[in-house]
């Protein structure tokens, strides 16, 4: 008889999201932007981010400040920013507080964990190893990382290696946490001109919800009949491909690409792990590894980092040659 005082569902709208990924991009689709205007972004619209990025304060402090003004949820801009998306475009019951998305995280954590990419060409089998409802782990995840400090200094070094940058594309950028803070800790000119760029997940239709209303920044979807190679017209300054590598289907093909995306002397940010190709990195990544730092070795200069084929590579800057 205690049945009947229980629910059975296969899904729900807290800890059991089932999203379909191509009707979300249908009806919401990620090129369309709402009254676009030069760096119009909602989430940094706050006291605290005026804070953020006052140059006069040391980035330290302003970073140690910003992480703790979250975790203690003086500044809860950010939580509010992501309700919109979680409640209104994937019909998700309201995250309260922090506390609660921290909770959410983890129980998708524990399902994310037996998720696996078969080892296949098939760039539509890839796909949909990203389209799994678990994979909104990987949203929550990224959302909820405290890695400020990381992202702050590849963007000082992308300052201090090139000076007059105008461009940049962050490529298999998933929520686009680089580009997130760009606009949270520094000034931005009102002609930077941003790339994001990733395969059809939940994760990057975020990404472009939030720069929704932002005719600087411009998504560019990595299709599957295309092998998920980069198509774009224009060249930029730098490309930041973190922790992207070890997840590509062609990373020799990509590096090419990169190598003719980049503007004379343009920089390439990346990091490649050294992987026997489990869970959701493919074959293909530990494959192609060794060619693809052949050709980095041939075509461009290693500027900052090390370039190693025995073991897994931190953050590296080449510069195009």
């Amino acid at each position: 008889m205690t049945e009947i005082f229980y629910e059975k569902k296969d899904s729900n709208y807290l800890d059991n999201l089932k999203i379909n990924i191509k009707n979300l991009y249908e009806k919401y689709p990620i090129n369309i932007k709402k009254n676009p205007k030069p760096n119009k972004v909602d989430l940094i619209n706050s006291f605290f981010y005026k804070f953020y990025r006052n140059s006069f304060v040391p980035l330290k402090i302003r970073i140690k400040l910003a992480q703790f003004f979250r975790q203690t949820s003086l500044d809860v801009n950010w939580l509010r920013e992501f309700n919109k998306y979680w409640t209104m475009v994937l019909k998700g019951r309201p995250i309260q507080t922090i506390h609660d998305l921290f909770f959410i995280k983890n129980i998708y954590r524990l399902k994310f964990q037996y998720n696996v990419l078969p080892d296949t060409t098939d760039p539509y089998v890839h796909l949909g190893a990203w389209q799994r409802p678990e994979i909104i782990y990987q949203l929550l995840d990224l959302l909820c990382k405290s890695d400020m400090y990381h992202k702050c200094n590849i963007l000082k070094l992308l300052k201090e290696k090139k000076k007059n940058f105008k461009s940049f594309l962050e490529f298999g950028c998933a929520i686009a946490p680089i580009t997130t803070t760009f606009y949270e800790f520094f000034k931005k000119p009102k002609d930077i001109k941003i790339f994001i760029s990733d395969i059809q997940t939940i994760a990057f239709h975020y990404a472009c919800f939030m720069y929704r209303k932002c005719s600087n920044v411009i998504p560019i979807l990595l299709t599957p009949d295309n092998n998920f190679l980069l198509n774009i017209d224009e060249k930029v300054d730098a490309i930041f491909c973190i922790s992207v590598f070890e997840h590509l289907n062609k990373p020799l093909d990509m590096i090419k690409i990169f190598k003719n995306t980049l503007n004379n002397k343009g920089l390439l940010f990346f990091d490649y792990i050294k992987t026997s190709g489990d869970g959701l990195d493919t074959k293909h990544g530990m494959r192609e590894r060794e060619e693809v730092l052949d050709y980095i070795n041939d075509n461009f200069k290693l500027v900052y980092g090390k370039i190693s084929k025995e073991k897994s590579m931190g953050l590296t800057i080449i510069r195009k040659l």
